[in-house]
């Protein structure tokens, strides 16, 4: 008599949110598609040089998005071994009031509107000791000239403010109800973030004004798992109740990472809405012409380096 063999197979869903649009994949341990979904979507441009996005936005695609991959793969929900969601540079990051809900749209990377708070900077802090701190210069690019813009130009919503957040962990949030942030989103927020330290600088915090109480307790490494999904979360998603969620981190360096650039001076290019050349370093190796921030690989330790095209695509 022969006995069955029952194989069983495990299973990972991957999502990352980009600029126009969100993409599911669910694999197996060895890399196989079982089932790919997309949801696209636009950007705002109130004025030229600005663009925002509302986070629900984000949140319904990643939502849809998943519960359709969970679909068509016919995968049982409790196969599924855990998820990551990555996600574009969420620029000023999402103003929250203490309800957790968005007080306005996220200004994101592509957006400029920030010249003024960037000269006040020059003048005022100055490059050199940014960069010193940072392992980044002064440029609307950076979410901590965005946040400068917002306290300055939004009093009324800068003084309901409680907490930013970037794109990915506010969508974790909505599924797992614990906050995060990776290693890589505070990175590149740039100049509030020790680069060597490898944390929020107390000192540039003091000198812009922009509190620590407004971020995240913990910094998370990109691989580790931060909450567990919930019964609502589970509704919105398909995914089952418990199913682990990893902090994830931000689109470009997790590409890089699927490339298999994981050793000191490998290269990755991502070409998408925008494109990024990068490089990785195990020791530190900043350059000022470069944006510099921590690795979805190590982050504590691994660092990221890139230049890039702002239209691609």
């Amino acid at each position: 008599m022969r006995t069955r063999q029952i194989n069983i197979m495990t299973y990972l869903v991957g999502t990352d949110i980009g600029t126009l649009g969100t993409k599911t994949v669910i694999t197996d341990t060895q890399g196989n598609i079982q089932a790919s979904t997309y949801r696209e979507y636009g950007v705002l441009n109130p004025q030229q040089g600005w663009a925002e996005q509302w986070p629900d936005v984000w949140a319904e695609a990643t939502y849809a998005t998943i519960k359709e991959a969970v679909k068509r793969s016919k995968v049982d929900p409790a196969d599924i071994a855990g998820a990551s969601i990555s996600a574009l540079y969420g620029g000023s990051g999402i103003p929250l009031d203490t309800s957790m809900k968005p007080l306005r749209p996220c200004i994101i990377w592509a957006d400029r509107r920030a010249t003024k708070q960037c000269q006040w900077l020059r003048d005022n802090v100055g490059v050199d000791h940014l960069y010193e701190i940072t392992g980044n210069v002064i440029d609307p690019y950076y979410g901590y000239t965005k946040m400068l813009w917002i306290k300055e130009n939004e009093p009324d919503i800068w003084a309901k403010l409680h907490r930013f957040e970037t794109p990915n962990a506010y969508v974790i949030r909505t599924i797992t109800s614990e906050e995060s942030v990776d290693y890589s989103s505070a990175g590149n927020y740039g100049g509030i973030f020790d680069i060597h330290r490898r944390d929020w600088s107390p000192e540039l915090m003091e000198q812009l004004g922009i509190p620590r109480t407004l971020f995240p307790e913990r910094i998370h490494s990109s691989e580790e798992i931060v909450g567990e999904v919930t019964q609502e979360g589970s509704s919105l998603t398909g995914l089952k109740p418990g199913t682990p969620i990893c902090a994830g981190g931000i689109d470009a360096p997790v590409s890089a990472l699927a490339g298999g650039a994981i050793q000191d001076g490998d290269l990755a290019s991502m070409l998408g809405t925008s494109m990024c050349n990068g490089v990785i370093s195990h020791t530190p190796r900043l350059s000022p012409r470069m944006i510099n921030y921590p690795y979805v690989v190590n982050g504590r330790h691994y660092t990221y380096s890139f230049t890039g095209i702002a239209t691609a695509g």
